[in-house]
């Protein structure tokens, strides 16, 4: 039995290869959610069923099963399985090149799925812990490319050192129960918004008034 059971889509054009995967992933623990007839069709039920893994032939009609792993993955990504008959260096080099975690070549077995299914679960979790590592540091950055704005505003306008400046922004997060980060952000809209608007001058006295 697997270490969890998987809501599993298939895309496969022909009905009795898909039969055969299904009947295997049933017998491993998981679950089959659909089975699509086409790439197109797999996306669409990627869409709407939210899969936990994705098996695709490559060649399908309308839409071939690596086009059809792009669109998936760029919408909700997930593991995907490549199972195909073809193993020539184009559509392998296709495929390495593909949102792919893993690629058997058919006849496969119970055994072969089960192997593929946990790699290509662990080598999608290493990538979505992989992004969220480079998320976390684009984060980071922004932050304190708008902390250092911040900082520059306030020696301008109250004549004070970076430090005294940082110590400023610290103090009023901290009071402020927020992150230096959004206080910042907070002091850099109001200042854009002072720039923005419209300046009003002296009136001149009319006549009337003279």
């Amino acid at each position: 039995m697997p270490s969890r059971s998987l809501r599993i889509l298939i895309g496969e054009d022909e009905s009795v290869t898909a039969l055969g995967l299904e009947q295997d992933l049933r017998s491993l623990g998981h679950s089959v959610i659909g089975i699509a007839g086409d790439g197109a069709t797999a996306v669409s039920m990627a869409r709407t069923l939210s899969p936990d893994l994705v098996i695709l032939d490559v060649r399908m009609p309308h839409l071939s099963g690596l086009d059809a792993a792009e669109q998936i993955h760029a919408e909700r990504p997930v593991p995907i399985i490549i199972v195909t008959a073809y193993s020539d260096a184009e559509t392998v080099a296709r495929a390495a090149g593909a949102p792919v975690y893993h690629y058997l070549v058919k006849p496969v077995t119970a055994a072969q799925l089960s192997a593929a299914i946990a790699i290509a679960e662990a080598r999608h979790q290493e990538w979505l812990e992989q992004r969220q590592e480079s998320e976390d540091l684009r984060k980071r950055l922004d932050d304190r490319k708008v902390i250092e704005r911040a900082k520059g505003i306030l020696m301008d306008r109250e004549g004070i050192s970076e430090s005294a400046a940082y110590k400023v922004l610290q103090r009023t997060s901290q009071s402020r129960n927020m992150t230096m980060a959004d206080l910042s952000r907070s002091l850099l809209a109001a200042e854009d918004l002072m720039r923005s608007a419209p300046k009003t001058g002296r009136r001149e006295p009319d006549e009337s008034e003279r």
